[in-house]
This record gives structure tokens, C-alpha cells and sequence, in this order.
């Protein structure tokens, strides 16, 4: 039997959800990043490793994949997630709706601990191509794309970012060895991608790391993240991720807008967080 096509409303099944040795492995190699700070023992895992907790993709997907993206991710924290411990996710889709040539599945997740506590909540718009590209996905080039200058920065205080060239290893790793168009050409041109499209998980997690170097404990226990992704990312791509501190508001929360770019100015994602 065929996966009904997704509604609104559709209730999403419970999974489990562990935070293993191996996954915060493979966050670390796979992103090339510095584990200096991180305690097992003591220390919350990095936000972005609750990423792999957001595994509702075959209950939400409409039969009709070639050319899904990622389009938006929210999400707030509420606890910080520790290494080693076992989690509870429960979903719906919250929403369906159009976005220019894409039809977006807003899905609505939250993540339990052991007690039963809300440790986070997020919703993932999927977007997908409902009238399947006859071969391949075209892309615009950014520079076409209306608005073209991609966004203002708003005024404020440059926060320290990274610097990374993704290479297809990369992907492998961060993605568990699992084949997929993130890690394998051929699976991505099934999906009519011309190249490895690198996912959204590993952008995001690379905001993600600069927020929690800049944040701290307040950002695993109260961050706010709404990020936009505005053009792809391929293997071999040198990236950068920046961001400017707007300051703090009257009840206390200091907002952060970041974002990445690659090498010619492409805009790849942009995201405004606070805590």
C-alpha cells in the first residue's frame, strides 16, 4: 500500500531518539569542527545535533520528491540535551501552503526527556515540486532572483564566525554513511539535482555552532532560531558564517542575525535567533 499523500492536521507517529555516541561523532567530523569545551560528562551536546531528531521526512512527504529542499527551520529550546540520554519526538503537520513554484509542509515536531519535560519545539517547512521537472532542477541565479541584494544587515556588534570548505567526505560522515542526494551524485540525480546537494542539516548546524560559542547557557535553555534558505550548497563549496548582535531588548533577549555566504556572495541561508 501506497504513503497517503500529507494533510493538515495528520498526527505523526512517536519515535525515540538517543543521543549517541556515534551521532555527536559524526556531528563534529562531519562538520570539521573543534570539540574544545565539550564535556560528555557535563556539558549539553551542540543544539544542532537535535537535528537528527527531526526523522519525520517519510510521514510528510508527498509521493512526489524529485527536487525537495528545505525551506525554513524554527526552533526554540528549552532545555539543553545531554549525551548519552534517550528522547521522545511527537509531530503533526501544522500547515501546507504555497510558496512561488513549491508546495511547503510545515511539520510541527517536539522532543521529551525522560520525564517528560519539552526540551524543544520546532516546525520544518519541506517544500516540494508537485509538477516534477522534466529532467533536471533549475536553479536562478541569485543575482536574477527579485531583491536580488539578498538582505541588510542590520546595525550592530560583528559576533565570531568559521570558515569551512564542505568536501563530499564531509557530507558522508555528518550524514551517518547513509546514501543519499546529500552524500551520493547518483541518488542526487535521481532526484534531478545536477550535483550532491549539501544538506540543510549541515548548513544550519554551522549557524547553530556559531550561536552556541556566542550564546552560551542561555542559549540552550531559551534560544529562539528562524532560519531561511535562500540557495543551495554543493560539495567543495568554501563557505562563511557571520553574524552582527542587534543588542538586547527591554525583556532581556539579545538578538543575533547570522548568516552564510559563499565565496561570489551567494547567500545560502540567513537566520535571526536570540536568547
Amino acid at each position: 500500500m501506497s504513503q497517503a499523500e500529507p494533510y493538515v492536521g495528520k498526527v505523526l507517529p512517536e519515535k525515540p531518539f538517543s543521543v549517541t555516541a556515534n551521532l555527536i561523532n559524526d556531528y563534529f567530523e562531519g562538520l570539521d569542527l573543534d570539540r574544545a569545551g565539550f564535556d560528555t560528562g557535563k556539558s549539553p551536546v551542540p543544539s544542532m545535533v537535535a537535528t537528527d531528531a527531526d526523522h519525520y521526512f517519510s510521514e510528510a512527504a508527498f509521493a512526489q520528491q524529485k527536487g525537495h529542499l528545505w525551506m525554513r527551520q524554527e526552533w526554540a529550546f528549552k532545555k539543553p540535551m545531554q549525551a548519552q540520554a534517550d528522547y521522545t519526538t511527537r509531530g503533526q503537520i501544522e500547515d501546507i501552503y504555497k510558496k512561488r513554484d513549491r508546495t511547503v509542509v510545515n511539520t510541527a515536531f517536539t522532543v521529551l526527556d525522560g520525564v517528560g519535560d519539552e526540551v524543544l519545539s520546532a516546525n520544518h517547512h519541506q517544500s516540494f515540486l508537485l509538477d516534477p521537472p522534466a529532467d533536471q532542477v533549475e536553479f536562478r541565479a541569485p543575482t536574477a532572483k527579485a531583491g536580488a541584494k539578498k538582505f541588510n544587515v542590520p546595525d550592530g556588534d560583528p559576533i565570531p564566525g568559521l570558515d569551512r570548505t564542505i568536501s563530499l567526505e564531509m557530507c558522508g560522515q555528518y550524514f551517518h554513511g547513509n546514501k543519499s542526494y546529500h552524500t551520493d551524485l547518483e541518488a542526487s540525480k535521481e532526484l534531478g539535482f545536477s550535483n550532491v546537494v549539501v544538506g540543510g542539516r549541515m548548513t544550519m548546524a554551522y549557524v547553530g555552532h556559531v550561536l552556541d560559542q556566542y550564546f552560551g547557557d542561555r542559549w540552550f535553555s531559551g534560544g529562539h532560531m528562524d532560519v531561511k534558505f535562500t540557495n543551495p550548497c554543493w560539495p567543495n563549496d568554501h563557505i562563511q558564517v557571520k553574524g552582527v548582535s542587534s543588542g538586547t531588548d527591554d525583556d532581556g533577549r539579545e538578538s543575533v542575525f547570522a548568516w552564510i555566504e559563499k565565496d561570489d556572495g551567494t547567500v545560502v541561508l540567513i537566520a535571526q535567533a536570540s536568547a
